[in-house]
């Protein structure tokens, strides 16, 4: 995008680390929205056909297409979703327009006049500075998907359904409330977003920046809880299984697919093993590949891609170990918190494993 760099983009971002601004651009109250409102806001604020976002296509790139399901052509979630969904969509709101929300009289949502959030800038070096991510946004419905979904998936794996249910501004406060949190976020929106403004640049600026690294990935995968934000929707999307012919084919579509991505060639072996396909293990595979996706978006990603390219079977190594931890919540062989201790664990020294300089095994 002319105009925008890296520093400009980083240097507004940076509104992520600082909890009390974001609070203060937050409404003081809010009704809850449902989904659908909420994404017809999402389509206003970008200047995109509301048709779009009614596609269970784009619907499944904002939430997860296990996330909901389209009754009488419209989108049915779980209550905890839709607070999620809600919460995500006012702090994405501000991020992508600070001065979008006012405090009214009555303390309700309202439009104000434009007002910039800008960081400081050196006076030996003038740069163009943003007031709003909207230019960058503007009628690129795949890349607001990808942003809000991040920001989703971060908020659904750090808080917990008792704090969600005391709406927006308790969920803030935990996502904003310690600078782990921001800067984690922060590292994720520079990676989706300075993809967009200088690729060939942006992993030496997110270096430079301290945005890519151990401390971040230690900040963006520890402390979640996957069982409850990828396997209990997996678990509760279905009664009962296909055919094991079908499941491996379902399986085996996405997980290609995905590895396409990396420059992954298809995995010529079986997924799903002969004592594999019962319900509780099948989910624990789709929602082990549920949350490879989610983390491709992230910094995370790139240990991923680098993983991927040494080796394509690299990626069903990971969806297995995952997978295993899942399935074992629900036979009682494993507790909730020790399956979410394992995988923050796998994901964390995957990424120290293919992040390094040379450290390919």
């Amino acid at each position: 995008m002319i105009g925008v760099t890296l520093k400009s983009l980083h240097a507004y971002l940076r509104l992520l680390e600082n909890a009390s601004e974001l609070k203060r651009k937050m409404p003081t109250s809010s009704v809850q929205r449902s989904v659908k409102e909420g994404l017809g806001e999402m389509s206003r604020l970008i200047g995109a056909d509301q048709a779009m976002f009614k596609a269970p296509r784009n619907i499944a790139a904002l939430i997860g297409a296990q996330r909901f399901v389209m009754i009488g052509g419209e989108p049915s979630v779980a209550d905890h979703v839709t607070r999620v969904f809600d919460s995500s969509s006012v702090l994405w709101t501000v991020l992508i327009d600070p001065a979008h929300f006012e405090t009214s009289p009555s303390g309700q949502q309202g439009t104000s006049p434009r007002t910039s959030y800008q960081q400081p800038q050196s006076s030996r070096e003038p740069e163009s500075s943003l007031d709003s991510l909207k230019p960058l946004l503007a009628g690129n419905v795949p890349l607001t998907c990808r942003l809000f979904r991040a920001l989703f998936e971060h908020m659904l794996g750090f808080v917990s359904p008792a704090s969600a249910q005391h709406g927006n501004a308790l969920l803030v406060n935990e996502l904003t409330g310690s600078k782990a949190h921001g800067r984690s976020f922060l590292s994720t929106a520079l990676f989706l977003l300075g993809a967009e403004v200088d690729h060939d640049n942006l992993m030496p600026f997110m270096m430079d920046q301290g945005l890519f690294g151990i401390p971040i990935f230690e900040h963006l995968l520890q402390n979640r809880d996957y069982c409850e934000a990828y396997y209990a929707f997996r678990r509760l999307e279905r009664a009962f299984i296909g055919s094991p012919a079908d499941e491996e084919t379902q399986l085996r579509n996405r997980i290609d697919k995905f590895n396409s991505q990396f420059g992954g060639k298809p995995y010529p072996a079986r997924l799903l093993e002969a004592d594999e396909r019962d319900k509780a293990q099948v989910d624990g595979y789709f929602a082990a590949a549920d949350l490879l996706e989610a983390m491709a978006l992230t910094p995370w990603g790139i240990s991923l891609g680098r993983a991927v390219a040494v080796d394509s079977s690299n990626c069903i190594k990971s969806l297995k170990t995952i997978a295993r931890h899942f399935k074992r919540c629900p036979l009682g062989a494993e507790a909730k918190e020790q399956a979410n201790r394992e995988i923050a664990d796998h994901l964390l020294a995957f990424a120290r494993q293919f992040s390094a300089d040379s450290r390919y095994v």
